[in-house]
């Protein structure tokens, strides 16, 4: 009778610490476009950082999935990923300059691959049959819960400060610090993580190994297999192209929003508090869409819902940079944005888990993530440039785009499965 709670700690857990790491990052990275503004950068600059968060994991995401599968425990992933968050916010903290800040970004960008790739691979082994959606959609849920946190008490911090020139930085660099102390309880919270009741026999930390017992076993569409998973092997499968696309863009697209609308407000001349409240609106939506998502999956179908995602989020966007000085409006377009951009992950990493066999589960999730970071380094770099002759605006216009073109393509992808 006391299964059930023991068996959902472990997800809470992950739940609490995804949080914390997002706090972290969700406060650090926007006031890191504000230290970027005292530095003098430009829209350029902006972009080549915030691809920074990305291009190391970019390398790094298929080996370390390699090393998520063939690990006793995920406990120590878990730990590393946080603490090397923690480490690049505090580089980013401390730097005088653009070069230091870039580095801080990159450091943080990998402790949160490792972090995503470990807490990932845990909801996919100990998530049972029908709560696969519902696993991913709570561990997403608790990521958005930092992204609302996180921008809502960095904007708090700099309000009132006049975010241009060096005179701004000792306030910036508080702001900054206090972000990198969200992840002390996080490490504190995994240090107590244990692996779910229902593996019986079993004592000790969470950890699982590549062939997991058939209690807790999930099969997948076409069972076990056991030949190595390449990344050529797990691209032909049905549907992962077109999942990691999607998941690609919506991912590329908060990373737009997380760097680019602080630059946008500046042009517009809208204080940090408004823009961290407007990303926090944001993350407050994804919140809902998230746990509201069990019940909309029971009504309607998967691929209906990551559609509606990636349609309605570049709808919602797109007036977006227009509005940024109307509370009203720009409230309202960021409620939609949020909801539609929070149904769309947790679906598309369903859609991979249930591609492929059960043995390649983590080699899958690490290359959705190589495939997420693809996007979250040319995508920024792509938006700078276009910020040039648009404005910061152009970057936003950019993601609006490339959902609108993945939700078409998912859109045909599901009329010929029908036919």
């Amino acid at each position: 009778m006391t299964a059930r709670p023991q068996t959902l700690s472990w997800l809470w857990i992950l739940i609490g610490a995804a949080l914390l790491n997002q706090v972290t990052v969700h406060l650090v990275r926007p006031t890191t476009t504000y230290k970027l503004i005292a530095l003098d950068a430009d829209a350029a600059t902006v972009g080549l950082v915030s691809a920074a968060y990305s291009l190391l994991p970019l390398l790094a995401a298929m080996s370390l999935g390699s090393i998520a599968q063939r690990l006793p425990s995920l406990k120590p992933l878990l730990l590393g990923g946080t603490a090397a968050t923690g480490l690049g916010a505090a580089v980013v903290a401390f730097a005088p300059h653009i070069t230091g800040v870039t580095l801080g970004n990159t450091v943080m960008g990998m402790g949160q691959l490792v972090f995503i790739i470990a807490g990932q691979s845990a909801v996919a082994r100990y998530s049972v049959g029908a709560e696969l959606d519902k696993g991913f959609g709570w561990f997403t849920a608790g990521f958005a819960g930092g992204q609302l946190i996180g921008p809502l008490v960095g904007g708090l911090l700099l309000d009132g400060v006049s975010t241009a020139g060096p005179g701004s930085l000792p306030r910036i660099d508080l702001a900054l610090w206090i972000g990198t102390a969200a992840c002390l309880p996080a490490i504190i919270l995994l240090i107590w993580l244990r692996r779910p009741a229902h593996r019986r026999g079993d004592t000790g930390t969470i950890a699982t190994t590549a062939q997991p017992s058939t209690s807790t076993a999930r099969s997948s569409s076409d069972g076990e297999d056991t030949t190595k998973p390449r990344i050529s092997s797990i691209l032909t499968r049905p549907g992962i192209g077109s999942a990691m696309l999607a998941s690609l863009c919506l991912v590329a697209t908060v990373d737009i929003l997380t760097a680019f609308l602080p630059l946008i407000g500046a042009e517009a001349g809208v204080s940090p508090a408004w823009i961290g409240v407007l990303l926090a609106i944001r993350a407050a939506a994804t919140i809902t869409s998230r746990f509201m998502l069990p019940a909309l999956r029971r009504r309607t179908g998967r691929s209906a819902l990551v559609v509606a995602a990636l349609l309605g989020s570049a709808l919602a966007l797109a007036p977006v940079p227009a509005l940024i000085s109307s509370a009203l409006l720009s409230v309202i377009m960021m409620l939609l944005a949020g909801f539609f951009l929070g149904l769309g992950q947790p679906l598309t990493m369903s859609q991979v888990v249930e591609s492929v066999p059960r043995s390649w589960q983590s080699s899958a999730l690490a290359l959705r993530l190589s495939g997420n970071r693809l996007g979250q380094v040319a995508v920024p770099l792509a938006a700078g440039a276009a910020a040039a002759p648009l404005g910061a605006g152009g970057a936003v216009w950019l993601s609006c785009l490339l959902l609108a073109g993945s939700g078409i393509e998912q859109l045909i992808r599901r009329r010929r499965t029908e036919r």
